[in-house]
């Protein structure tokens, strides 16, 4: 019996491999295209606040150019979204090309799928990744009815999975010296690498969803919905520059003995300056965040009248002094954000007005704003 059952399973992992190999021939159909050199003209579409995006229109398709945020000297894609007319033979640059707009895609974050179910593409996500970070009702609605494939780790998808779903493209995140995607790069498949998080401001990278849009053929919806974002934005800067006072701030909470800071150019950095906070640690350099000592971080913190926390699930003050008791000398009043309770990564991300409002209403409530989200709400 055992011989058996030895033969079955080699004989199962051969057909197995075998049908991953057809899937592969199959998907290899879909390369990068490379186009000759043209003089061909196209309409630039002008992004405001966007530093690694571009975009030009041409005639029966777009180019799309994403700048490499880690070396701005680089392209890190470009992409020849191929709108109902013939593939363009007129450039001279290598790019990958998406027919759009896409019917089924793989979308690698909950970010991004909370977007397109704004835009009104739910229909086209024919897969994700992480579901246990995705807070969305529909996604595991989805995942449920097998109308969407649970894909598994972002960083290491099931590449079987994605062969078999057949997606016009794979829509993950590009970090830094990542090494390139793997067998995903190799089974033909466009990917649409989704760089927005590091664009330098919250208008930056909201503005990234007039990209989308042109991906998935909601182009006025993507273009109206930015506009809005950004109108809202603008007012609610203006009105925390009426206020009198910028209070003095500090956001985040120790791990694992660091306080992980954002520095004061990053997105969170500038979102802080346009609330009309006085971010102790705006001086942090970078677009990213930094680690500091608790220790390091106390000494500016004792004189903070504004702390703004985040953890996934409840949280007390007293549980923070249980572990760090020199904070219980920060005198500042605390407000909490659990995000395993509101869908705060999901919406704040491309909508930062709603964010904005948030910390505009806990900083300057003699504005008395109105209709204000609450991420954010006084500690217990």
């Amino acid at each position: 019996m055992s011989g058996k059952n030895n033969l079955s399973k080699t004989i199962r992992a051969i057909g197995s491999a075998i049908s991953l190999l057809l899937l592969m021939a199959l998907f290899s159909c879909r390369p990068s295209v490379r186009v000759a050199s043209s003089d061909t003209v196209g309409d630039t579409l002008r992004l405001r606040y966007a530093r690694n995006l571009q975009m030009i229109q041409y005639d029966g398709y777009m180019e799309a150019i994403v700048r490499n945020p880690w070396d701005t000297t680089h392209i890190l894609r470009r992409y020849i979204l191929l709108q109902g007319g013939e593939c363009p033979k007129d450039f001279a640059r290598e790019a990958t090309l998406v027919t759009t707009p896409l019917r089924r895609a793989a979308v690698f974050t909950s970010v991004h799928c909370a977007l397109l179910e704004e835009l009104g593409c739910t229909d086209a996500i024919g897969g994700i990744c992480e579901l246990q970070y995705i807070h969305l009702p529909f996604v595991h609605r989805g995942v449920a009815n097998g109308t969407i494939a649970d894909l598994g780790n972002g960083m290491n998808p099931n590449v079987e999975r994605i062969m078999q779903l057949q997606p016009d493209a794979l829509l993950p995140t590009p970090f830094e010296n990542s090494g390139g995607y793997g067998r995903m790069e190799r089974i033909g498949i466009p990917i649409v690498e989704c760089a927005d998080y590091m664009e330098p401001s919250p208008l930056a990278r909201a503005e990234w969803i007039r990209f989308y849009g042109r991906l998935f053929g909601r182009n006025a919806e993507a273009d109206s919905l930015f506009q809005t974002i950004e109108q809202r934005y603008r007012s609610l800067c203006h009105q925390a520059e009426t206020a009198d006072h910028r209070p003095r701030m500090i956001c985040e909470i120790p791990q694992s003995g660091y306080w992980y800071l954002p520095g004061g150019q990053s997105t969170m950095g500038q979102l802080y300056r346009d609330a009309g906070a006085d971010y102790l640690f705006s001086d942090l350099p970078g677009a990213g965040s930094t680690s500091l000592s608790v220790e390091r971080v106390l000494d500016r913190a004792l004189t903070a009248e504004v702390w703004l926390m985040k953890h996934s699930g409840l949280l007390t003050r007293e549980q923070v002094f249980r572990d760090y008791p020199a904070l219980r000398h920060i005198p500042a009043q605390t407000w909490f954000c659990n995000i395993a309770e509101n869908n705060y990564y999901e919406e704040t991300p491309f909508h930062p007005e709603r964010l904005l409002a948030n910390i505009v209403h806990i900083l300057h409530p003699e504005l008395e704003l109105e209709d204000v989200p609450t991420y954010f709400v006084p500690m217990e």
